[in-house]
Order: structure tokens, then C-alpha cells, then sequence
């Protein structure tokens, strides 16, 4: 699939073992930042309120990341559901795939019963990911 968003996402001093690899829960909030990143983007976060949650994610470790690696996170949606949709990932550092993952995500009221999907979220996303709405 075509990412069609990327972001530097840094690396910290603290994302690291002692060994000087990046701890695997790490990868989870790197990818959690490009997400924010990919839908700031898309003009969809403007009073910073997310308003889904991760229902479950998959992630494959392929190289380990080091402390002073320039990291990049790449994303994008690949399918809007009712309620729900799915994003895959790709951490790179250079021209090196470090973790690929994919992820659900639901969009959740108050008390986090699933909600559908808003009209301009699922516009927006499917506008720029070229999704059949």
C-alpha cells in the first residue's frame, strides 16, 4: 500500500534500552505520534480532541532502531468501516524499514460505545487516501 503521509517522529534517550535499542513499546508511540501527525494534517484534530480509540494493533520488528537514528514514520488508511478503520505503518530510518504495523481504530462516544464514523472525517480520509467513501 501507498503511504501517503510521513513524519519525523524523534527518537529519545528514554525510548532506549541499555543496550542502545529502541525499547518494541517504543514503536507504539512513535506510531502514535504519526497518527496525530497524519490527521493535524489533514485539518481534522483543531481542538486537539481524538475522538477514536486503538482497538488492536500488529506490529513486525525487522531491524532494531538506535538511539541517534533519524526516524520517520510513515502512514495512511486503508479502510473506512462503519465505525472503525484501519492504518498501516511503515518506521524507517533511511532507505531501512525498522517496524511495519497495522492498526484499528474506532470512533467511541462519551462512555466508549462505538459511534459511526463523522461525514467530514470520512470524507477528508478517503479525499486524500483516493478511498471509495
Amino acid at each position: 500500500m501507498l503511504l501517503r503521509f510521513a513524519a519525523e517522529v524523534p527518537l529519545r534517550w528514554v525510548d532506549v534500552d541499555s543496550a542502545g535499542v529502541v525499547n518494541n513499546a517504543c514503536y507504539l508511540s512513535l506510531m502514535e505520534q504519526a497518527r496525530f501527525l497524519y490527521f493535524q494534517h489533514l485539518g481534522l484534530l483543531a481542538d486537539a480532541r481524538v475522538p477514536f480509540v486503538l482497538a488492536e494493533t500488529n506490529v513486525k520488528f525487522l531491524r532494531p532502531g538506535r538511539l541517534g537514528m533519524k526516524v520517520e514514520v510513515a502512514t495512511g488508511v486503508r479502510e473506512l468501516g462503519t465505525s472503525s478503520f484501519r492504518m498501516d505503518y511503515e518506521v524507517r530510518s533511511g532507505d531501512h524499514v525498522l517496524a511495519t504495523a497495522t492498526a484499528a481504530l474506532v470512533f467511541v462516544d462519551e462512555t466508549m460505545r462505538p459511534l459511526p464514523m463523522p461525514g467530514r472525517w470520512r470524507a477528508t480520509i478517503a479525499q486524500f487516501e483516493e478511498l471509495k467513501p
